[in-house]
């Protein structure tokens, strides 16, 4: 399915309440927009509205809680459906107990399993411990207890079926892959001036690999002529890494970046004329290992020579000559990269593969995903 078909429009005039925070995910703006423009009648409670980023009286606590609570219970009372946002599962007990007492309809978007991204891979909570069991039990009651479920991946959702040891309904599930919205392409020859130009971007998260790329990078010093622009999030770990890119002699061959962005497209706007060689993710987690990374998707359908991380959830969209792959270590890195500069890397058609990203991961499949759940309900 192409950008220039039409996508199925959600059900007129139902009234749809949203739950969750929506700051910088684009995929909720996604379905926020599309519901609207469907003429959809469209609420949102935002948790964060009734925070403050300071201590408060627990008197003034316990207003803001009823204050909050009597607006879920309001709202939900008119509302057909109530439906949790992605990365907003931390809702999902009191949203259960409003749905079922007004006996509404509940769909959940699983976008990420809190259990992988705080347990096993930012490792802020021990397995065993008391938080992370709290934690995998709300992804269950998530997964278990709503009426539909929107998600990325089967293998994905394959994986946090074992992660939490419980099994889905698979009637209540669909699948709308992640997506990108970008309609620019590359206008780079392949190593034009003579220097591999690799870039990168995302946060500092485990699943990214990003000490992994580095130590790789290391590897390819006086190897290969190579300049390497990673774009990274302002954040206390960015000068973390400035520091591991001194610590690693990389300073005259790896800059690392904060000003641009995919959000206002000055991000892709530089990679379409500055990139050979886009970097996916090579973190060591479980979570890297049964994802498609979204960064990935971002390059391909910008027609960006890419490199990933070697994964069976990969398969689930594409084939082995798609794009490039490599065990996520430095040694593996390096290698590839090296094969990549010298030509002898397998040959790709990416032109071929940025056909195939445009069409399986874009904004409209979703929509059309959303749509048909809402005629169902």
């Amino acid at each position: 399915m192409s950008f220039d078909q039409c996508f199925m429009l959600a059900p007129s005039k139902i009234r749809i309440l949203l739950i969750g925070d929506v700051i910088g995910a684009y995929r909720s703006q996604t379905l926020i927009k599309f519901l609207l423009d469907s003429g959809c009648c469209v609420s949102l409670i935002s948790p964060k509205f009734y925070s403050r980023p300071y201590q408060i009286p627990s008197i003034k606590k316990r207003i803001l809680e009823f204050l909050l609570t009597a607006e879920f219970y309001l709202k939900a009372y008119f509302a057909d459906v109530i439906y949790v946002l992605p990365i907003n599962n931390h809702f999902i007990e009191r949203t259960i107990r409003v749905a079922k007492f007004f006996n509404k309809k509940l769909i959940v978007e699983m976008y990420i399993l809190s259990y992988d991204t705080f347990v096993e891979d930012k490792k802020k909570y021990l397995p065993n411990s008391p938080q992370a069991r709290r934690i995998a039990e709300i992804d269950r009651l998530a997964l278990t207890q709503s009426d539909y479920i929107v998600t990325p991946a089967k293998y994905q959702l394959k994986h946090w079926e074992k992660q939490l040891d419980i099994k889905v309904n698979p009637d209540k599930v669909f699948i709308a892959p992640i997506f990108s919205n970008n309609i620019l392409q590359s206008r780079r020859a392949f190593m034009q001036d003579g220097q591999l130009k690799i870039c990168w971007w995302g946060n500092f998260i485990p699943l990214h690999g990003l000490d992994n790329i580095l130590q790789g990078l290391q590897i390819l010093i006086k190897k290969v002529h190579f300049t390497c622009t990673l774009f990274g999030v302002d954040s206390p770990l960015f000068e973390v890494y400035e520091n591991k890119i001194h610590s690693y002699q990389l300073e005259n061959y790896v800059v690392l970046r904060k000003d641009l962005k995919f959000s206002n497209y000055s991000l892709p706007l530089y990679l379409i004329d500055n990139c050979d060689l886009a970097l996916g993710i090579f973190g060591n987690t479980k979570k890297a290992y049964n994802a498609v990374p979204n960064k990935l998707i971002d390059a391909l359908s910008m027609g960006i020579p890419s490199l990933t991380m070697k994964s069976s959830a990969l398969e689930e969209f594409f084939e082995p000559e798609d794009f490039w792959t490599c065990e996520p270590s430095p040694e593996s890195i390096a290698h590839a990269i090296y094969t990549i500069a010298n030509n002898t890397a397998p040959q790709i058609n990416w032109e071929q593969t940025r056909q195939k990203a445009l069409r399986i991961f874009n904004p409209i499949q979703y929509q059309d995903i959303i749509s048909h759940i809402l005629h169902t309900v």
